[in-house]
């Protein structure tokens, strides 16, 4: 037979087991407007029951608290994980695309157009007025400088936004490090915790937070084991590989790139490229990676599955590089395409003079190659597009010219006539040419965005500009000049004109930047979905822990008025019954 006050200690679990559930319902509330809080619920199991050695065998025992829960959904978790990391890649993206696109589009409504058209209605007057009019070649030659200009200013734009992009690379480094070390702190209090019967949920939920923060950063997986004795390993896992082993973290170092190791001949000096601190191998290129980080590195290095690379051309238009033996190969000669032949930006150990005195160049060219850079059209890409722009442009002009120089007089730099102008006269060769690199003077020097400008020289001088092939016709000859103003309608660039040709580089960027505000705004909704589903389950919902607080306040009494009963029996027993 039970105990005759047992069923005190009956009414008195469920007193205990109500105000637990009280409580937790009153901490849910306290935090309904806590970031990242997942409610907590009571667990509450039936107490082990008791034989009593009589006819009805055992009795129960009321009611235990076994833990303090959370109703946390890790379904939801890694759904919002995985499209967290999408929305913070095209986040990034759209971003930088949209600078991008701003600049060029400036470029192509306000600045190179504008100067292009005056260009060539500067040298409408030249053919019209008078070609050897001191004012109008002043003017051809202001606008021509001015297009360089514009050049310039938007290769610059553009290398200002890929050190943005590798500022970005070093931030989200930076912020990856500093959470893989909360997470791994956390981890080692959570354990302390737990492993003595304590509960760790807020300090569970600190964590879950900077997961979500995360994985906007990078691809990111969580696992949890539970060991002996209440011990828990957690581990986070990025890119692949382990980033936090419980209570230790994988840190990411930065180092920058060597001048070099430069990827791309037009890349800005120290870009940042990352490994882990053991050593190992960190594949910022990986086809799975994704969220910011990689946005950022796409930015900043994509080349669409190609490289920029600095060599020699002929006097034919043909790209050299070097064979294994030192050797200069051309488009088409065997083993060009070899893997083994060295890589062209190996020609920067050239020396050049050898080649340069027999009519070799220095110029920039693309090469398909998917192992150096992203495929996303980033910095890299623009600029090599842009580089082939300002060669095409100089290239066009400058050839036009040259072919003036065998009947044309030309001027030495103070002005004083040249009667033969056949390589004798120790003039400056760079008298051939309208456009020349703004570092000729460095072993270097060669015609890109950056560097292209209009010949000091004939700034200085407008007599050392041609205007004609042949003199003995006239002074009016305007033949050359035709040929000039011909330009703008020539296909003279990737089969279009130069204008045409900007055109379809905008519009690529303008594709990208569209690409990347739908896919942004389309994860950003699917996230605020799964966060809702997730709030869901997980969340604190106002009506929800009022109508618990009446349940179980309603246990509460009906436990209270047990006791109350029980206090009636025990008087009417003790007090009342005897002799």
């Amino acid at each position: 037979m039970a105990n005759t006050f047992f069923g005190l200690t009956i009414a008195g679990s469920g007193l205990t087991a109500s105000n637990i559930a009280i409580n937790t319902t009153a901490h849910n509330v306290s935090n309904v407007n806590t970031e990242g809080y997942t409610k907590q619920v009571a667990s509450q199991t039936a107490a082990d029951s008791i034989r009593v050695y009589s006819t009805y065998g055992t009795v129960g025992t009321g009611v235990k608290v076994e833990e303090i829960n959370q109703l946390r959904s890790a379904y939801y978790d890694a759904k919002y994980w995985d499209n967290n990391c999408n929305y913070g890649e095209y986040k990034t993206l759209e971003s930088y695309s949209s600078l991008i696109e701003g600049y060029l589009d400036e470029f192509n409504l306000d600045g190179f157009t504008v100067e292009y058209q005056n260009l060539f209605k500067a040298l409408n007057t030249l053919a019209n007025d008078d070609p050897g009019s001191e004012v109008a070649r002043n003017q051809f030659l202001n606008y021509a400088a001015s297009l360089s200009d514009y050049f310039n200013t938007l290769s610059t734009n553009l290398s200002s936004v890929q050190k943005q992009a590798n500022d970005a690379v070093k931030s989200n480094v930076d912020s990856i490090n500093t959470i893989a070390s909360k997470i791994a702190s956390l981890n080692k209090q959570i354990n302390v915790i737990e492993m003595n019967g304590g509960s760790a949920n807020d300090l569970r939920d600190a964590r879950a937070v900077l997961i979500d923060e995360l994985s906007e950063y990078v691809d990111t997986r969580t696992t949890e084991a539970t060991l002996d004795g209440g011990m828990t390993e957690y581990r986070v896992i990025i890119n692949n590989q382990v980033l936090v082993d419980g209570y230790d973290y994988n840190k990411l170092e930065l180092y920058a790139r060597a001048t070099d190791e430069k990827r791309n001949a037009s890349d800005i000096e120290g870009l940042y490229d990352i490994k882990w601190e053991n050593g190992l191998y960190f594949n910022v290129y990986s086809d799975t990676m994704s969220g910011s980080l990689k946005a950022a590195i796409d930015i900043r290095d994509g080349c669409n599955d190609s490289y920029e690379v600095l060599g020699l051309k002929d006097a034919d238009g043909n790209f050299l590089k070097m064979d294994d033996d030192g050797n200069l190969l051309k488009y088409g000669d065997a083993g060009y395409d070899n893997a083994s032949v060295a890589r062209t930006q190996d020609l920067t150990a050239i020396q050049y003079s050898t080649y340069i005195s027999a009519g070799y160049s220095r110029a920039l060219t693309v090469e398909a190659d998917s192992y150096r850079n992203p495929s996303y059209k980033g910095i890299p890409y623009y600029q090599s597009q842009l580089n082939a722009f300002a060669q095409s442009i100089a290239d066009a002009f400058n050839n036009i010219i040259a072919n003036a120089d065998g009947n044309h007089p030309h001027y030495d730099e103070k002005g004083n006539e040249i009667v033969h102008y056949d390589g004798t006269n120790n003039s400056s060769s760079t008298l051939h040419n309208l456009f020349v690199s703004a570092y000729d003077d460095d072993e270097d020097g060669y015609v890109s965005a950056s560097s292209i400008c209009v010949n000091k020289l004939i700034l200085d001088n407008t007599k050392l500009l041609p205007y004609s092939y042949d003199l003995t016709q006239g002074i009016a000859n305007n033949d050359m000049v035709k040929d000039l103003i011909a330009l703008k309608d020539e296909k003279t660039i990737r089969n279009g004109t130069f204008d045409e040709y900007l055109r379809s580089l905008v519009s690529v960027i303008s594709v990208d930047t569209s690409t990347a505000k739908v896919f942004s705004k389309n994860y950003d909704n699917v996230r605020a979905t799964i966060d809702n589903q997730r709030t869901s389950v997980s969340g604190v919902d106002e009506d929800e822990e009022g109508v618990d607080l009446v349940k179980f306040q309603n246990a509460y009494n009906l436990s209270a008025k047990v006791i109350q009963v029980m206090q009636e029996i025990y008087s009417k027993l003790i007090n009342e019954t005897g002799v």
